[in-house]
């Protein structure tokens, strides 16, 4: 078999849908599998898709893992040669599984670990698809950053890659939202990390890839809707979104830092993070769990 699309689904019963919808419609001149990896949802999403899809084999978690130890529960049954790991609030607009497999195989030259497309919006507008790996200085400088956007009232420069008329570009890392790469090499890197339960352990992937040599790309073929956000099914401002995050950030830095340079960072995020907790979005009880978040 080629290609294993491996989707993790949290109470995402009609995203998903949509996400499988897409796949058979467009997916064509590829050997694959949909493998759903459901961590206990409680929206009748299993019933639904053993109803609406009997071929897909549906795993059901008695627990939320999370996203990475739900990928990788799923990669255990995988029997393609490449996993395409794909968020439940993605739509495929064409044959991009296609594309990802026929890119990866007709550039060894490039020296691939993984493969990920330019996301976009409903709108058609480019969305988050890649980032440069994060570094301690570089988080703080940005949370101060932002602080004085809403100050002096400015909008910050998000980080888009361009293709420059390229079919492909070389990134630090891809988002989590569409990630493809052999199977082989993801076990071989250990999988995801477990330690991460959401936030950071795509980034901490592909940082163990980096550590091989192998390089990232974007490829300018394959079109997909992300809802951005969605399947996390969560406010875009939310405390608990912000814990998850933060608890991510930190094992990540903690696993790749020495310790003295991570307990400081720790510190100096708690001091630049304190104005959140005059922020009127945020309930007395939310305040005080984000603060004791930061500190525990």
């Amino acid at each position: 078999m080629d290609v294993s699309i491996i989707i993790v689904n949290y109470n995402t019963k009609e995203l998903l849908v949509n996400c499988i919808t897409s796949i058979y419609k467009n997916t064509k001149d590829v050997n694959f599998e949909i493998i759903i990896v459901d961590n206990a949802s409680v929206d009748g999403s299993q019933e639904f898709i053993k109803e609406k899809f009997p071929e897909v084999l549906l795993i059901e978690s008695k627990e939320n893992l999370g996203f990475g130890k739900a990928n990788n529960l799923g990669a255990e049954f995988a029997k393609g040669d490449y996993l395409f790991l794909l968020n439940s609030d993605t739509i495929l607009l064409n044959n991009a599984i296609f594309y990802f497999l026929d890119f990866y195989k007709k550039n060894s030259d490039l020296n691939i670990g993984c493969l990920g497309g330019m996301l976009v919006d409903e709108e058609g507008n480019v969305i988050h698809s890649a980032e440069k790996f994060p570094f301690k200085r570089k988080i703080l400088l940005n949370i101060v950053n932002n602080y004085l956007s809403k100050l002096f009232k400015f909008t910050l420069k998000k980080y888009i890659p361009k293709f420059d008329n390229k079919a492909y570009l070389e990134v630090d890392y891809i988002t989590g939202a569409d990630l493809f790469l052999k199977k082989d090499l993801f076990f071989k890197v250990g999988k995801f990390d477990p330690i991460f339960f959401m936030y950071f352990e795509e980034t901490d992937l592909q940082l163990q890839i980096e550590k091989l040599g192998l390089k990232r790309y974007l490829i300018k073929d394959p079109k997909i809707i992300h809802l951005e956000g969605a399947s996390v099914a969560e406010e875009d401002f939310s405390a608990k979104k912000r814990m998850m995050i933060n608890d991510g950030m930190f094992k990540y830095f903690k696993k790749k830092s020495f310790i003295l340079s991570y307990y400081l960072f720790r510190f100096i995020y708690l001091i630049v993070r304190l104005p959140i907790l005059l922020d009127k979005r945020l309930t007395p009880k939310e305040k005080s769990q984000f603060f004791f978040s930061l500190v525990s």
